[in-house]
């Protein structure tokens, strides 16, 4: 009876006395099975029971790769193959560990393959890691993060493999500005990962909230899927209501389920069914069976053939688009369908006399250039804003200046890392919220000691609001961080700030903005109370010093 001592299986594997086909746990063929662990019902066929532990690949000729399993060693949960662009999980596959160059079993034991992946990474307002060109593999669930459609698993992507999140690669020339006649005030601009995930936020339309990236116009408070944008401008329209119904899915849940919404008809409450209408302006909903919708109806100019009412049933991995629109029929939704042939289109497209045009297409809805702006959304790549001190919050981006103590209010704390304000406050040009200057700074693209490879990004929160832990007190962030979107390095704003804390400490008093010059317009009382916050810090010095064994103290002994 033959022995194998296997990278795949801790056990030792005996060739079985009788062959017989079984699914091998490697490549999960039906396969004869060459070796076998019988107590851990553990298989293996003859292709997979000779792969080597080591191997040289002509994808990568530089450095051997070596067999792996799981993702235990990995520094990511996902993995890009450089052989087909599949990201997986990765159950055995073979890796360099100079480069981070992996390959999944197909790809490392195929011998044809020519060319590689074509490898792509970049930072993009829509994720909160680095992402990578891909494709989804075939475990991929979900949507876009930018179109919200469904993603195919052989569509090229760019993905995160420490999220498993992806958007198209065609969607990188989707707008990023819209103007929608639901909020003809300002322009719905996307917002981004940071924007978007403060725990408060969700769709004014369909109240559900938010995976991907929104659209929405922080200084109104108001948010929209795409699609539910999209579903908007088709809306249906009833002859007693002035504005178009849109077509929404109960949220559930306790608030409201208390909340008893009469129909706009009937006065019954509409919360006792699944599905309404809805108009978001008015915040009205109605009975789908009240607004008395044909059961059949021709149009054609869309098709041919007479059309009958329906609604679209739910089937897995299967996709319905509008034969007039051209966009996604979700599953469950009421539709117009054709029984002679696959034409579906939506209620609203079929009804409308107008044809509805699909907003995700990059050339339509996008902003003139006389639009009014939100001036919450700066533009942070304009070169107005490259000096200036820009600290991003949960729905406002701060522009910082640097202030006297005196414009600061009874509360004199910082309000990123919450300490004392002592000098050097920076507050917001529109708004209460106010900082230490060097807490301000960190707005700025920066590194710190204990990560010096790639830039920090200040986060109000940890990212995705999952639970993190600084990577220097090992707590769990609560509140402002700096974040490394290459590689995940986490850490919180005050450890990162300890040693410009104490250095700061020892020099209070000796930070003055501005000249004696620029004070002279400054009321008796304000002068006198800069002086008085001179010697105050001052004397903070002197106590310092004597609460040190030696009487003589730098402040390098400090830092």
């Amino acid at each position: 009876m033959g022995k194998l001592q296997h990278g795949s299986h801790e056990c030792e594997l005996t060739s079985p006395g009788i062959v017989a086909n079984g699914i091998c746990n490697i490549c999960f063929k039906d396969e004869p099975v060459e070796f076998a662990c019988d107590p851990c019902n553990f298989d293996l066929c003859k292709p997979c029971s000779d792969l080597p532990q080591q191997m040289s690949h002509h994808l990568h000729p530089e450095h051997p790769l070596e067999f792996r399993i799981g993702e235990d060693d990995r520094k990511t949960k996902y993995m890009v193959c450089v052989g087909c662009g599949n990201m997986s999980s990765g159950t055995y596959y073979y890796e360099c560990n100079k480069c981070e160059i992996y390959l999944d079993l197909g790809c490392a034991l195929h011998k044809s393959i020519t060319t590689g992946w074509e490898a792509k990474e970049m930072l993009h307002y829509s994720h909160e890691h680095q992402l990578k060109r891909c494709r989804p593999g075939p475990d991929s669930k979900g949507s876009c993060l930018l179109c919200e459609q469904p993603l195919s698993f052989t569509a090229i992507c760019y993905g995160c493999v420490h999220c498993y999140l992806f958007f198209h690669e065609r969607c990188l020339d989707l707008p990023t500005e819209i103007q929608h006649p639901l909020h003809p005030v300002h322009p719905l601009k996307r917002l981004d990962y940071i924007q978007t995930f403060d725990g408060r936020k969700s769709c004014n339309a369909c109240y559900a909230k938010f995976v991907g990236v929104p659209f929405g116009c922080l200084e109104c408070g108001f948010y929209l899927h795409l699609r539910c944008a999209d579903a908007l401008l088709r809306g249906l329209l009833y002859k007693s209501h002035e504005h178009r119904l849109f077509y929404v899915e109960h949220p559930g849940g306790p608030v409201f389920d208390r909340v008893k919404y009469p129909c706009l008809i009937c006065q019954k409450s509409v919360l006792l069914n699944k599905f309404y209408y809805l108009c978001v302006q008015c915040d009205l909903r109605c009975h789908t069976e009240c607004l008395v919708i044909p059961e059949y109806v021709i149009k054609k100019s869309y098709h041919i053939h007479q059309l009958r009412h329906k609604r679209v049933e739910a089937e897995d991995d299967f996709l319905e688009y509008c034969g007039v629109c051209e966009t996604l029929v979700y599953s469950e939704h009421p539709a117009y369908s054709c029984e002679e042939c696959d034409f579906l289109g939506h209620t609203e497209c079929i009804l409308r006399e107008e044809v509805p045009s699909p907003l995700y297409l990059k050339d339509l809805y996008s902003c003139s250039k006389d639009n009014t702006r939100s001036k919450n959304l700066t533009n942070l790549e304009s070169s107005e804003s490259e000096d200036r001190l820009l600290v991003n919050s949960y729905n406002h981006i701060h522009v910082m200046r640097l202030v006297y103590m005196s414009e600061l209010g009874e509360e004199r704390k910082c309000n990123m890392c919450y300490t004392e304000i002592h000098d050097n406050p920076c507050k917001c040009e529109t708004c209460s919220f106010q900082s230490h200057d060097f807490c301000a700074e960190l707005g700025r693209p920066s590194r710190h000691q204990s990560h010096l490879n790639h830039s920090l990004t200040l986060l109000p929160y940890s990212p995705r609001r999952i639970k993190s832990t600084c990577k220097s007190c090992k707590l769990d962030i609560r509140g402002f961080n700096l974040f490394c979107r290459i590689c995940n390095f986490i850490i919180d704003i005050n450890c990162a700030l300890k040693d410009k804390k104490m250095h700061g400490a020892l020099h209070m008093g000796q930070k003055i903005i501005g000249t004696w010059d620029d004070r002279e317009e400054a009321t008796e009382e304000e002068q006198l109370q800069d002086i008085y916050l001179m010697y105050l810090d001052s004397d903070l010095v002197d106590l310092l010093v004597l609460a040190t064994e030696d009487p003589v103290v730098e402040a390098k002994d400090f830092s």
